[in-house]
């Protein structure tokens, strides 16, 4: 409540982290913080028909607004998760101020937040009495939010599986005992697989009636109620060692790269403007088109489209999986789900079809293509997409799959970038007629980390520069030879946008000129992607890259390479 200022003696001022203090059991055994908890199920404090609100609805500072971010009242989904888990954990440990049933009508008021328009839907924040979104989801803001733990909710608090670090298999449900059914299946947790299952007459799961408890496929335990069990020593830590002491290996998907190194690299022949290449191995999938998490081959004149995967080293692979894209139901794209995928790898010399032992039957949108195949050697793999007449071809993600031991060391970067400086040399150096105040600075654009992501900062962007024009120069300390500069331009959609152009100059010992015959792939700069630019081999001791901004916007670059190759 408030104790000072303009409301002092107000009998309000109570905010929805209060709770979070239950959320990692720090009040565990103490009662007398338990009132609180009566407030979460009160209309006068924090319940609503899509909350629970951030503040208690009568406090003189409760204010709603359409606009991000506003922690006065609005239901954010970030903290309705951390409330639900502190409400669980209050609950299993012994708590009597709410019960079970409290906490099964707050996770289906969350569920029912979880919509937009009749589908599944998140974002940041929503009105805690109608549930709208308005003001909360702009464009690639905070569409499809993740600020949810919804399933974490699911699991460790309506089934039950709490979280321990020893080998017992503690499950405390919250979910009713007048439910005739629910399962929790195949959940991976200390290196077994657990499946808890309740069925009130035996014949919805027909493995009879009660509560099972299953561990690795044997039912370990079971009851005729619904209700908390410790199963000790039924979950003793899986080895990570094989024979003779030595690491196991262990399923790896060796195409992933968020740390932004040179390899795994990813070419195609052919990416739209509007998506980007990097977000195809980046660990996530989805198939919904905002926020846009994907690469599509729209406006490509051909009738069939690759992307090469090049992982660096060889590699003992047997599965590929494709994430397909299908927008049919959005009536503005041209991707359709391929007419026929194949898949080659490279042998040295030339491309070589990869023979699977299984592999579905068609492609299929919204769903993975999955090549199972002999284990195999290899360093470079080509995914071949054949289009639907009329419609291009598009991946949500690419992963390809074989066993190793971890942790696996980067792959290093091949030589001869003469731009490269990981900050223990004085040359080569970066410099810019202006650097934005955010950390986008210019010796992050040549420290070979290529991250397209607003964070971690690793760019150089001229954001809030008062010119039409902006450059970025390399001094490379001595003359070098190049021929071939890439530039991986970034692009946030806001304030940072892909350049109308750029142009390449070299310091001739006096003055600043243009390099001649350059040929630019893609031709106009595209952003979030690979721009490269090639010539006749050229010698100079400094490099210009001159962008020309995008009317309020200005540009940047999350790396630049400078071959001579």
């Amino acid at each position: 409540t408030y104790e000072s200022g303009q409301f002092a003696g107000d009998d309000h001022g109570r905010e929805l982290i209060g709770y979070v203090p239950w959320q990692f059991n720090l009040l565990e055994g103490q009662t007398k913080y338990d009132v609180a908890w009566k407030k979460l199920m009160d209309r006068d404090g924090f319940y609503a028909d899509f909350g629970p609100s951030t503040v208690e609805r009568n406090d003189p500072m409760f204010l709603l607004q359409k606009s991000c971010c506003w922690w006065s009242g609005q239901s954010w989904p970030y903290a309705t998760t951390q409330t639900l888990k502190a409400l669980a954990n209050f609950i299993q440990n012994g708590g009597e101020s709410l019960k079970s049933a409290d906490y099964v009508d707050l996770l289906g008021i969350y569920a029912r937040s979880h919509r937009k328009d009749g589908k599944p839907y998140l974002a940041e924040a929503l009105h805690p009495d109608t549930g709208s979104f308005e003001g909360h989801d702009a464009y690639n803001h905070s569409e499809h939010y993740l600020h949810s733990g919804y399933c974490d909710l699911v699991i460790t608090g309506l089934v039950g599986l709490v979280p321990r670090s020893d080998d017992t298999l503690e499950i405390n449900p919250l979910a009713p005992t007048a439910w005739d059914y629910f399962a929790l299946d195949d959940v991976s947790y200390r290196g077994h697989v657990i499946s808890i299952v309740w069925d009130k007459t035996g014949e919805r799961y027909s493995l009879g009636a009660g509560m099972h408890v299953i561990v690795d496929g044997k039912t370990i335990y079971t009851s005729k109620t619904v209700g908390p069990v410790k199963l000790e020593g039924a979950v003793p830590q899986a080895t990570t060692t094989g024979e003779n002491g030595s690491s196991a290996s262990i399923p790896v998907n060796f195409v992933v790269n968020n740390d932004g190194h040179y390899y795994p690299r990813l070419t195609a022949s052919y990416t739209s403007e509007r998506t980007s290449l990097s977000k195809v191995n980046d660990g996530n999938y989805w198939y919904l088109q905002h926020p846009p998490n994907r690469w599509t081959s729209e406006g490509s004149p051909n009738n069939s489209d690759w992307i090469e995967i090049d992982l660096g080293i060889e590699r003992d692979i047997h599965k590929v999986k494709l994430f397909v894209l299908d927008d049919r139901e959005i009536s503005e794209s041209n991707v359709r789900a391929p007419k026929a995928i194949s898949l080659d790898s490279w042998d040295g010399s030339s491309w070589k079809a990869v023979q699977p032992t299984s592999v579905n039957a068609a492609p299929e949108g919204r769903r993975p293509h999955t090549f199972n195949f002999e284990s195999l050697k290899a360093r470079k793999l080509r995914v071949n997409l054949v289009h639907v007449d009329g419609y291009r071809s598009g991946l949500t993600e690419v992963e390809v799959w074989g066993d190793a031991v971890l942790p696996l060391a980067p792959v290093p970067a091949p030589p001869g970038n003469l731009a490269y400086n990981d900050g223990s040399r004085e040359y080569p150096r970066a410099t810019a007629s202006h650097f934005d105040r955010f950390g986008g600075v210019p010796k992050s654009a040549i420290d070979g980390i290529t991250n397209f992501l607003p964070t971690p900062t690793n760019r150089w962007t001229s954001y809030e520069s008062k010119t039409e024009t902006d450059w970025l120069e390399i001094d490379f300390g001595k003359s070098v030879q190049f021929r071939r500069v890439d530039l991986a331009i970034y692009d946030d959609r806001g304030g940072v946008q892909t350049p109308l152009k750029y142009e390449l100059e070299y310091w001739n010992g006096q003055t600043w000129e243009p390099i001649p015959q350059v040929t630019k792939k893609p031709e106009k700069p595209a952003g979030s992607q690979w721009n490269t630019a090639t010539f006749a081999p050229i010698s100079t001791g400094k490099l210009r890259i001159v962008f020309t901004n995008a009317g309020n916007a200005r540009s940047g670059v999350t790396e630049v390479m400078v071959w001579d190759e």
